[in-house]
């Protein structure tokens, strides 16, 4: 909403031209109008307007010094004039000052003042897009310079970083993690996650006038945020809740305050071991950085060999219920002597170390897996369970692999621009979703997920050739109900746009393969 102040000395001008315009539909609104020019700069010095309507010749203060003296305040802003004949060399002097245009108040028609408050609109939205461009580059350059001296682990920072001045004061480092990142990968594919931490960049853009955002790894973000204020923590708050509220996505974050440009790379450290606290905490939590150093300086094989896992084998060796082992572990877990890496790298070991316990390496890989310290006793319990279970024999293992992936594709093949999920899918063959996922694997090459993809863009194109329905209807037709992501996943795929693809192939017979 664009703000516009009117001024002039006579009441009739002033209530004419705010009565003229439908404000609210041209996304305007008249919040203020004033009866001299010094009003006019009293309103301005307390307040934030984008367009000014003045009168030239008026008491106190004329049109032309508050012109002036208004631009030196808001540079941005838009000046339009009301003259008369008699006022030409007052409208010459303003236009050089950089008014956009003038109205005579002999012929105000309401068209003529609606074309001239678009101009402004219009060279105000371009200036404001010219801006952002250059402040989203010089975002990008430093973003860059930033990853650099994290990889590098330099001490002195590059041109672009040390001329940030907000870097030389309090800053918060962020560490930001895509909560069931896995789940979404399996669901959507990688793509999509990758698109989904683009669109939390650009939001921590949108939402930050200063600081910058880079993706860490696959799934996860770095921030730094200007802090001189103190408020930073509730700008991160905020920016989290929004990106929750706007695409469902749940975020853990952990973060830490630090001091001058030397800190950058200990932030990160920091603002990461604190994000790894979701792992005990459970996920969605803002989280920061709480130091613990080991006064003994033990390393994890230290920390193995103090433990006693006596009570934990005993219990599996007889018989008993697998919950209290499973109880065991996890009061040694949550102790925090372990960080959330080597915790699971010791129920992994705990395994092998038990000869009993043959699991497969992509049952290794589920525990290695987990995103929370609930979820690794989860599976840990689950896989127990299953080993206790003696071999009888079912409908599905006496079907071969091939038979039941076969199956599977017949299922995928009638209902693929459904919301179809590789649960659902597994769920179908009656098996669990993660063997399921291994074995449609090996019987045909592709993730669940990049299957699916692959269909759904071939019917996709099929469509799009077809018909000339709009984009969103095709791509929902597919089975994609982001017409954001199906765009950018096709031309991704296809190599074009689908519009491009459209142009190239309609009409021409070509056959879709």
């Amino acid at each position: 909403m664009y703000r516009v102040l009117i001024v002039d000395d006579e009441p009739v001008i002033r209530h004419g031209i705010s009565a003229y315009i439908d404000w609210e539909k041209e996304q305007m609104s008249v919040d203020y109008d004033c009866e001299n020019g010094e009003e006019a700069l009293n309103a301005l010095e307390n307040g934030s307007f984008d367009i000014l309507i003045t009168d030239i010749k008026m008491p106190v203060m004329d049109g032309i010094e508050l012109m002036r003296q208004a631009l030196e305040l808001h540079p941005s802003l838009k000046v339009v004039l009301v003259s008369s004949y008699s006022d030409f060399e007052y409208v010459r002097e303003g236009l050089k000052l950089g008014a956009v245009d003038y109205l005579l108040k002999s012929a105000l028609e309401p068209e003529d003042i609606l074309a001239v408050i678009r101009r402004c609109i219009s060279i105000l939205q371009e200036e404001r897009s010219n801006l952002r461009t250059i402040m989203y580059q010089k975002r990008k350059m430093l973003e860059q310079e930033i990853k650099r001296l994290i990889v590098q682990e330099q001490l002195s920072a590059s041109t672009a970083v040390s001329n940030t001045t907000w870097l030389k004061s309090f800053y918060l480092c962020a560490y930001v993690m895509l909560d069931g990142a896995k789940e979404w990968q399996e669901n959507h594919g990688y793509p999509y996650v990758h698109f989904m931490m683009e669109e939390l960049q650009e939001l921590f853009y949108a939402k930050m006038e200063e600081g910058t955002a880079m993706l860490a790894d696959e799934n996860s973000l770095f921030l730094l945020l200007p802090d001189q204020d103190g408020e930073a923590e509730h700008r991160l708050r905020n920016w989290k809740l929004s990106a929750q509220s706007k695409w469902g996505i749940s975020t853990s974050v952990g973060f830490v305050r630090e001091l001058g440009t030397g800190s950058i790379t200990k932030g990160f450290s920091g603002s990461r071991l604190a994000c790894q606290r979701r792992f005990f905490y459970g996920l969605g939590g803002l989280h920061k950085l709480e130091e613990k150093k080991d006064p003994e300086g033990k390393t994890i094989a230290d920390k193995k060999a103090d433990y006693d896992w006596t009570p934990y084998f005993n219990i599996l060796r007889n018989g008993d219920p697998v919950s209290s082992a499973v109880d065991i572990a996890l009061e040694r877990w949550k102790s925090g002597v372990l960080n959330p890496e080597q915790v699971k790298q010791e129920a992994c070991s705990l395994h092998l170390q038990e000869e009993s316990l043959l699991l497969q390496s992509d049952q290794l890989d589920i525990l290695r897996g987990a995103e929370t310290l609930e979820q690794l006793a989860s599976h840990l319990t689950v896989q127990l369970l299953e080993i206790r279970k003696p071999f009888i024999p079912n409908m599905t293992e006496r079907i071969s692999g091939r038979e039941i992936i076969e199956k599977a594709l017949e299922y995928i093949a009638a209902n693929y621009t459904e919301n179809l999920t590789l649960q659902s899918a597994a769920d179908y063959v009656h098996l669990s979703k993660n063997y399921f996922s291994l074995l449609f694997k090996r019987q045909t090459g592709l993730n669940f997920i990049d299957y699916l993809i692959e269909l759904r863009i071939r019917e996709a194109k099929r469509l799009l050739v077809q018909n000339d329905a709009r984009i969103g209807d095709v791509a929902k037709a597919a089975g994609f109900n982001d017409v954001k992501y199906f765009s950018r996943i096709f031309k991704k795929v296809v190599g074009i746009t689908p519009m491009e693809y459209r142009e190239k192939h309609q009409g021409t017979g070509s056959q879709i393969v």
